[in-house]
């Protein structure tokens, strides 16, 4: 299944990059998810390229707010407590979509590393937009 967006993926290195132009953010530990909000409906797609919308359908619900066109790549994680829960994400992911809405949507968040538009004024580097 083609994806609306190449999944941004991170790469191992000896020793992190200096000078100027790098950008760092923290690594969460969730579950690679790519949002997509069309005219009528938001897709979540695994970086795999299948789709997770039914597992992660609080997510999609927020998605709605989003403007049509907007791609968001990202983690889909799940906070117990004040920390992220790896294991809960997973089990998530594993259940019957029924089951894994069973964790409250105030427990769940996600981390964007990118967002893309289809809108004009979204052109240009991320740190600019």
């Amino acid at each position: 299944m083609d994806l609306p967006v190449d999944v941004a993926l991170a790469k191992a290195v000896p020793v992190l990059p200096a000078g100027e132009g790098w950008w760092y953010e923290p690594k969460f530990d969730g579950h690679r998810t790519i949002m997509a909000r069309n005219p009528e409906a938001v897709v979540l797609y695994a970086r795999s390229g299948r789709i997770v919308t039914p597992w992660w359908q609080d997510l999609a619900r927020a998605g709605k707010q989003l403007l049509p066109g907007t791609v968001l790549d990202g983690e889909a994680v799940i906070w117990t407590g004040h920390h992220i829960d790896f294991s809960a994400a997973q089990s998530r992911a594993a259940s019957a979509p029924a089951r894994a809405l069973l964790h409250p949507e105030s427990d769940h968040s996600v981390e964007w590393s990118r967002a893309e538009s289809r809108v004009p004024a979204a052109d240009g580097p991320s740190n600019t937009r």
